[in-house]
């Protein structure tokens, strides 16, 4: 009978890495792990009381080396695109341990958390973006925060398989990203505002959003007839503009009534309007009243809610 072999914590772990780079986290078991190892299952559960107690121990490793390609890609010029490219080059070179890194546990946390929790290097790359830049502060922050997001996109796109990036179009592209940001940060006074409605004619925000969701609510069929050829809508017709809301932005009918009980059906659909960017004239004839008439609800509106409407 073959004596067991002895195996330590580290080569438990460093053959879960393994079986993790070839098979994905569904191909770590119990079997697939002793079966590396050449020992038994008392072995591993042993070392670390469970196969999720492996799992987590690899989690915790995957991180640590993402860490560690980003901590060396700070030695690039410019340090920050150097620590981007580094984040995109771990998930190219080693995309199930990449995947395992960046699963949020805590799908509640806001993506700046997730950031910070799952990234990190956000004072290194502030520090980065003010020494090759001269940008501080939010503007630093935001720089961060958006060009990591448009890394973990191009990230996830690489380690689904979806497209096969290569380095240098991911160093392209993120390049491109980032004299876009540069550009809006120091514009000064943004051009684009004067695409923004006037006062009256729709609520206050800022130009990014007005744009956005612009063009995208913009695209569903009722709303494009609409703007069109503005008409009177039918009651069967406000569960779509309900939906395009819910889908667009970060409310519902559902959640107004709740913080708002006071709200009617007309107040409902007059925010809705208004948040859909329609100007004053135009909710007139898609409610099938007065440009007056929708002017006082608006402002009854505004006192029910203590907040701007337009």
């Amino acid at each position: 009978m073959a004596r067991p072999v002895s195996v330590t914590k580290e080569k438990i772990l460093a053959a879960a890495i393994e079986v993790v780079r070839k098979g994905g986290t569904a191909g770590l078991t119990a079997r697939s792990l002793t079966s590396a190892l050449n020992c038994g299952a008392n072995a591993v559960f042993s070392a670390y009381g469970s196969m999720e107690g492996v799992l987590e121990a690899v989690r915790v490793e995957a991180r640590n080396m993402m860490k560690q390609r980003m901590s060396a890609g700070r030695s690039l010029n410019p340090s920050f695109k150097g620590l981007g490219m580094a984040f995109m080059w771990f998930a190219i070179d080693e995309p199930e341990l990449f995947k395992l890194a960046m699963e949020n546990k805590a799908p509640e946390a806001s993506f700046e958390e997730y950031f910070d929790t799952y990234i990190g290097f956000k004072q290194e790359s502030v520090a980065a973006i003010a020494q090759s830049f001269d940008i501080h502060g939010k503007d630093a922050e935001m720089l961060y925060y958006q060009l990591f997001l448009v890394g973990l996109g191009l990230a996830q796109v690489c380690v689904e398989g979806h497209i096969p990036l290569s380095l240098s179009q991911v160093s392209k592209i993120l390049g491109k990203n980032m004299r876009a940001f540069l550009m809006v940060i120091r514009a000064g006074t943004d051009e684009r505002e004067s695409f923004m409605p006037q006062k009256e004619a729709g609520p206050e925000g800022d130009v990014d959003s007005y744009l956005l969701m612009h063009t995208l609510t913009g695209q569903n069929h009722l709303l494009q007839e609409l703007r069109a050829n503005p008409r009177y809508i039918q009651d069967e017709e406000w569960a779509e503009m309900e939906r395009v809301l819910r889908n667009s932005f970060s409310f519902t009918p559902e959640s107004l009534r709740e913080e708002y009980p006071n709200l009617t059906k007309g107040d409902i659909r007059i925010y809705i309007l208004s948040h859909l960017h329609f100007t004053v004239a135009e909710q007139a004839v898609l409610l099938g009243i007065s440009p007056a008439s929708v002017t006082k609800a608006r402002q009854r509106l505004k006192g029910k809610m203590d907040e701007p409407i337009e």
